[in-house]
């Protein structure tokens, strides 16, 4: 067993060397002077200090300012593990601006949460207020976000094939207010000018706008689109084929002309192999065999169950415990025809789905066309194809899955072709496993350290207790359980406690003994159910709540806890992945193309995970608070590795180093 307190003799890799920023003494042309030069089509280089938004540069700021430059001088992309707190939406707006104004680029500013998209506008009107510049800017969420219609059930291939279907036929009142053969309206015209005088504007200053005047706000927005310099979206925009292509063209750009602000950039290889996926399971095929029998295609019903009789042919498995198995494109296939013409059938299937749509949103035989069409012509390499069966909560699932194992299919023509950018992410490491996954050749590494005061946070790996399979038993659960009970005296206020998933969660905390009131995650939780779950923990800030949550799920990233609504976060063992036919595809696939697929399929995404549950604690430079790492297994080498060594204690003596900590830092 290790000492009371130990630090692993692990080698560490060298800390890269950063070029200091050099001062220039050279006089700067006024920014009037500027002004005037761009009125009159000239490309001056506005100096950083004039487009930085705010009165000072934080400490590491000025790294990342300097490292961006650099990246885009030379027409590169920047990978930056760089941690909250650092300002790196400012930093890399302004740098952006600099080279897209002097080079006649545009910016794309890419996020996937909702709350960025804010940050990133009022940063823009903060550098236009300062500069006296115009800055053109569009916000574009996802479209079915911005549709003025009732489609909140419909999601992805489902709300596409909907929107294309009233479009095409006239029907959409909010589509003909703003086009009528093709052409913009006199009041869609009106309604654009009067948004181009407000300067940059978020997503719901417009959408409130357009609802005002029956106009259609996506269209609207891909108007604004066009004399744009800068666009505020999600990953899709430039990693979904069809909505990259719609939106170039309307900005009439390319790739080409693109810099790019990547933010919480460890979530894109997986967005990318999400939307490249896809899934056929007996659930679908009852509500298709229902929507059928509904809107009377009767001749589909035959087809359909015999669709179903294929899938439960292939999930015969031969192993009694077995759950799953790699199923050939061909197999699949050959099974089809032996019962229906497969051609026939993708044509009938289409033309029900859009007869469906002319009555309701939503049609399940889209769903199962969409699939059949890109089982037939997907791609091979990079994708895995296999049936799997699994419980639900009516019975036995069975589920036909063409997934994606590789982002870098689609990423990397986009990283090697825009003129450059930055990933941006508090928990981007290792960043060469980024490089790597999305396929980027021409990349500049960098891992900067956080500029929050390291006296006000407490990193302790506690190596006394394990989640490890073949140690899970109620003794382990009640020993967790007992050092978890522990945590929640010894950390004042509110804590959060990390599960590797809720069945584990479930099996502990019945066992965790404190007067502190217990909020429990839910695995399904709308918007409205997580906004009231935080509320009510928020509000037990002053006797403590404790938050029983699983790392990965809904409340380990993307909240803000600051102050003293949250003064301790406990990682309650390691989050990994199933051993599934899924993730051992990606590890081998990752062998075979880099070496090192047992890290980058299955211990880097578990590490990444609980260094998104840390990060919910220290928010800000005044923040206070305690990351407990609580797994014998985070102190061996493949994952102690991964872990940032500022402040980090391995320490079994955890109560004495809490008592003073709390007893040194008021909250």
């Amino acid at each position: 067993m290790p000492p009371e307190e130990y630090v692993p003799e692990f080698k560490d890799e060298p800390e890269p060397v950063v070029e200091p920023v050099k001062a220039d003494n050279t006089p700067e042309p006024s920014l009037t002077q500027k002004l005037e030069e761009l009125k009159h089509g000239k490309k001056p280089e506005l100096n950083l200090d004039q487009l930085f938004p705010h009165e000072s540069i934080r400490r590491g700021q000025d790294e990342l300012i300097h490292d961006l430059d650099k990246a885009c001088a030379e027409k590169k992309v920047l990978i930056a593990h760089a941690p909250t707190g650092m300002g790196k939406t400012a930093a890399a707006l302004c740098v952006a601006l600099k080279h897209a104004l002097k080079e006649n680029k545009v910016v794309f500013f890419l996020t996937n949460r909702h709350t960025q998209h804010q940050i990133a506008v009022n940063t823009l009107k903060q550098i236009q207020h300062k500069t006296k510049l115009e800055l053109p800017c569009v916000d574009l969420i996802g479209k079915r976000w911005m549709c003025n219609q009732d489609v909140a059930n419909l999601f992805g291939n489902e709300f596409n094939e909907y929107c294309k279907s009233v479009v095409e036929k006239g029907e959409c009142e909010f589509y003909t207010h703003i086009r009528q053969k093709k052409e913009v309206t006199v009041e869609a015209k009106r309604c654009l000018g009067k948004l181009k005088l407000r300067g940059p504007l978020h997503n719901e200053e417009l959408t409130a706008e357009c609802n005002a005047q029956n106009l259609c706000s996506y269209e609207m927005a891909l108007l604004l689109a066009k004399d744009a310099r800068i666009l505020i979206g999600d990953y899709n925009y430039l990693f979904s084929t069809y909505a990259a292509k719609t939106v170039l063209q309307k900005m009439d750009k390319e790739v080409q002309d693109i810099i790019l602000i990547l933010d919480e950039g460890h979530n894109l290889p997986g967005r990318v192999t999400d939307m490249l996926s896809n899934m056929l399971t007996t659930n679908m095929l009852k509500n298709s065999i229902y929507e059928a029998k509904k809107f009377r295609f009767n001749g589909l019903l035959g087809w359909l169950a015999d669709l179903n009789a294929v899938l439960n042919e292939l999930a015969q498995f031969s192993e009694l415990h077995e759950r799953e198995k790699k199923v050939s494109k061909e197999e699949f296939i050959f099974k089809v025809q032996q019962r229906l013409n497969y051609d026939q059938f993708l044509e009938e299937l289409e033309f029900a789905a859009d007869e469906v749509r002319k009555k309701r949103h939503k049609s399940y035989l889209g769903g199962v066309h969409s699939f059949l069409d890109m089982w037939k012509n997907g791609e091979e390499q990079g994708f895995v194809r296999y049936i799997s069966q699994r419980r639900g909560r009516f019975g036995e699932v069975i589920g036909l899955n063409y997934s994606c194992l590789d982002p870098s299919l689609v990423t990397r023509d986009v990283f090697n072709n825009i003129h450059a950018g930055i990933i941006m992410s508090g928990t981007l490491k290792p960043t060469h496993m980024y490089k790597n996954v999305l396929g980027i050749d021409s990349g500049i590494e960098k891992e900067y350290v956080s500029p929050f005061p390291s006296e006000n946070k407490l990193s302790i790996i506690i190596p006394e207790t394990s989640t490890k399979y073949t140690m899970r038993n109620e003794t382990m659960f009640k020993k967790i359980a007992e050092k978890c009970s522990e945590l929640c005296g010894l950390i004042p206020g509110n804590l959060a406690l990390f599960f590797p998933s809720y069945e584990l969660r479930d099996n502990i905390a019945k066992f965790i003994i404190t007067p502190k009131k217990l909020f429990w995650e839910k695995s399904e939780m709308n918007k409205e159910e997580k906004d009231v779950f935080l509320e009510l923990f928020k509000a037990e800030k002053n006797a403590g709540g404790v938050l029983l949550g699983v790392a990965g799920a809904n409340f380990a990233e993307g909240i803000d806890l600051p102050g003293d609504l949250l003064n301790g976060v406990v990682v309650v063992g390691l989050p990994l992945a199933k051993p599934d036919l899924f993730t051992r595809e990606i590890i081998n696939y990752y062998d075979q193309k880099f070496g090192r697929g047992w890290n980058y399929g299955y211990i880097y995404p578990a590490m990444n995970k609980c260094f998104q549950s840390a990060g919910r604690c220290i928010r800000s430079e005044t923040d206070k608070g305690v990351v407990i790492y609580l797994d014998d297994r985070f102190v061996g080498e493949q994952y102690y590795c991964c872990f940032s060594r500022e402040g980090l204690r391995v320490s079994k003596d955890y109560k004495r180093l809490l008592r003073e900590f709390f007893n040194s830092t008021p909250l």
